[in-house]
């Protein structure tokens, strides 16, 4: 997403709390594009900072315990007038059920969408101008490739999709549709907007 924003003209400063994504990031990061290894909960700016703010895929990876703080950081970096950008995967569709029995992440994208509920009730600094449904997808070849790709961002999900890989190939046969692409699964997501007052 920080690239794609840079490529559109923005000058992104990227947050990564992986290492191993950091180091993917550097590679790529160009001009307009920088990333700093940090967390939203703790972000290093000042106030009124940020023309924008995004949170990409990313809310419901923050411990749940952090997760308000790192909103209200989102609100301090961001500039009056400013807008908050959330995009979040929702607890449904074929990619969400493939994903299930190694992560299973219904609690937490359902706290990260209570998190920005409360907020809006809780920060009168913050106010939502609208939502959005859409879907993405995802393409592999085979199970492999899905395999190495859900272990390549977490390695700690190792021993459970082993334990569960016969399972896995059977779901992943089953939920997957036939495309020129190769196997797709379908993810919904839910897009929303907030206003920095």
């Amino acid at each position: 997403m920080s690239l794609a924003l840079s490529h559109k003209g923005a000058k992104v400063t990227g947050i990564e709390c992986s290492r191993d994504q950091m180091k993917r990031a550097i590679a790529r990061q160009g001009k307009d594009c920088n990333f700093m290894f940090s967390v939203g909960e703790n972000l290093p700016f000042r106030d009124s900072w940020f023309d924008a703010t995004v949170f990409f895929n990313s809310i419901h990876h923050i411990p749940e315990d952090s997760m308000e703080t790192a909103i209200s950081e989102a609100i301090s970096v961001t500039k009056s007038g400013g807008l908050i950008y959330v995009a979040e995967p929702l607890a449904e569709g074929a990619c969400f059920e493939l994903d299930s029995p190694v992560e299973d992440e219904t609690l937490v994208r359902a706290q990260a969408q209570q998190c920005l509920n409360k907020a809006i009730r809780s920060d009168s600094k913050f106010s939502e101008d609208g939502e959005e449904r859409y879907e993405v997808y995802f393409d592999y070849q085979n199970f492999e490739e899905y395999k190495d790709e859900m272990l390549r961002f977490d390695q700690s999900r190792k021993p459970r999709f082993e334990q569960l890989e016969v399972l896995m190939r059977s779901r992943f046969q089953e939920l997957g549709k036939s495309t020129d692409q190769g196997i797709r699964f379908y993810q919904p997501m839910l897009a929303r907007c907030f206003r920095v007052v």
